[in-house]
């Protein structure tokens, strides 16, 4: 039971912090990227980072892989050395910190959503009586099933259905639900989700 509970903190905790575009990755775009990428000021390697032009950016074989921060040229070029013919910025110039990389790894990590939050706690569902037996298929849940997230962590919670590109997961013990990117559940898991029904 102990280690249960421990792999759902874990996976929770994840998303939990989720990183929000508006608040936290916006903003590192208009200081430090928008002096080349913007529709407002120039375009440089026809790379627009406004909020109307990112959706171009984001998805596979694009500068954003959601997911895949790893293999998104984005970041990787945000963390080259300074005397890099690629780095962004350019020529060791308003480098992004720490910091700010954490973040833009997180938020990519995490599906590199535009929408406030991204994977944030979602409110448990109003219809879902709170009296209710948290069972398989009981008191309005989903069925209780084994989640596994992509780095092998396992969980057991309601599926509670799909919301843009996230599976709504109630916990059994909390009563909680929260949005978990399909990008952080490994491939078995998002097939699950895809073809269970609440």
């Amino acid at each position: 039971m102990t280690q249960r509970l421990l792999l759902a903190l874990a996976l929770l905790t994840s998303t939990a912090s989720a990183v929000d575009y508006a608040k936290q990755i916006a903003p590192i775009f208009r200081q430090k990227c928008f002096a080349c990428h913007s529709e407002t000021r120039k375009v440089k390697g026809k790379l627009a980072l406004d909020d109307a032009k990112l959706p171009e950016q984001i998805g596979p074989g694009k500068n954003i892989i959601p997911g895949e921060a790893m293999k998104s040229t984005m970041f990787i070029n945000c963390t080259l050395p300074d005397d890099d013919a690629d780095v962004m910025p350019p020529d060791g110039k308003n480098r992004l910190t720490a910091a700010e990389l954490d973040l833009l790894k997180a938020w990519i990590t995490e599906g590199a959503s535009l929408t406030a939050g991204g994977a944030a706690p979602a409110p448990a569902p109003a219809a879902a009586p709170t009296a209710a037996p948290a069972m398989a298929g009981g008191g309005g849940d989903g069925a209780l099933m084994k989640w596994t997230s992509s780095d092998g962590k396992v969980i057991d919670a309601h599926f509670m259905g799909l919301q843009g590109d996230g599976v709504l997961l109630k916990m059994p013990d909390t009563g909680v639900t929260h949005i978990v990117p399909l990008a952080r559940l490994s491939p078995e898991s998002q097939t699950q989700a895809k073809a269970a029904k609440p």
